[in-house]
C-alpha cells in the first residue's frame, strides 16, 4: 500500500492525466502494459511493477478496475474548492488518506464486473463533492460489493415506478435480493391461495430512502 496509495491519489486527482486515463479505458490491458506512454501514469506504473508486467489474471483485473474507476470519477467535474479542500485534508492527515484510498483499492481489487467500479467511482465523486458523508459512502460501497449486477435493471425500473408490485416481476428472487441489500421496501398486496405449488403472495415494492440515494447518484447524476 505504501506505493499504491500515493500513486493512486496522484492519478485520480491530477486533471492533466484525465485524457490519458480516458484513452486507457478504450484499450485492452496488453496495449496498456506494452505502451510506454501509459507507464507515466503513476498508478499504472506501480501496478505493473507490482504485478511483474501484470501477467496474472488477478493483477490484470485490478488494473482494469482501477482505470475504469479513475475514468468514471473524472467524467464529471467536482467543485474545485471542494476538491482542493479534500486533497488538503489528505496531505495533512496521511492516516486518513490511507484509510480512505486504501478502502477504495481493496474494493476495486474485489470487483469482477467493471460496472461495479463505475458505480463506486460515482459514489466516491459524490462523497468528495460533499453530497454524501464518508459513512454513507461506506454503506453504499458495501452494497456494491454484495450487489448482483443482473438486478440493476429491475432496481431502476422500480425507482422510475415502471414496476410497483411483484406481479410485474418475472424473477421474484431478484426483489428479495434488493430488499436484502436495504434498497427496497415491500408490503403485502394480495395473497392467492392455490395448491402447494401455486400459492403466491403479491407485494407492493418501492425504493426506500437509502435506495433513492443509490439510484439518484448512479442513474440520474
Amino acid at each position: 500500500m505504501d506505493k499504491i496509495i500515493p500513486a493512486f491519489e496522484l492519478s485520480l486527482f491530477d486533471s492533466t492525466l484525465s485524457d490519458a486515463c480516458v484513452d486507457m479505458a478504450e484499450l485492452g490491458i496488453d496495449s496498456i502494459i506494452d505502451g510506454n506512454i501509459f507507464k507515466s501514469i503513476p498508478v499504472v506504473s506501480v501496478l505493473i511493477g507490482i504485478g511483474k508486467t501484470a501477467q496474472n489474471i488477478h493483477d490484470r483485473n485490478l488494473l482494469k478496475q482501477t482505470i475504469k474507476f479513475i475514468n468514471t470519477f473524472n467524467a464529471k467535474k467536482i467543485a474545485p474548492a471542494k476538491l482542493e479542500k479534500h486533497r488538503k485534508k489528505m496531505k495533512e492527515n496521511p492516516k486518513f488518506e490511507e484509510e480512505e484510498l486504501g478502502r477504495v483499492i481493496i474494493l476495486l481489487n474485489s470487483n469482477v464486473d467493471l460496472i461495479k467500479s463505475e458505480l463506486l467511482a460515482k459514489f466516491y465523486r459524490a462523497y468528495i463533492n460533499e453530497d454524501i458523508t464518508w459513512i454513507k459512502f461506506c454503506e453504499l460501497s458495501e452494497v456494491i460489493n454484495r450487489l448482483f449486477v443482473a438486478d440493476l435493471d429491475l432496481l431502476y425500473e422500480i425507482y422510475q415506478k415502471i414496476i410497483t408490485d411483484t406481479s410485474k416481476c418475472t424473477i421474484l428472487y431478484q426483489v428479495d435480493r434488493l430488499i436484502g441489500l436495504g434498497l427496497l421496501d415491500s408490503a403485502t398486496k394480495s395473497i392467492v391461495i392455490g395448491n402447494n405449488t401455486n400459492s403466491r403472495t403479491e407485494r407492493y415494492i418501492n425504493v426506500n430512502d437509502f435506495g433513492h440515494i443509490f439510484c439518484s447518484i448512479t442513474k440520474n447524476e
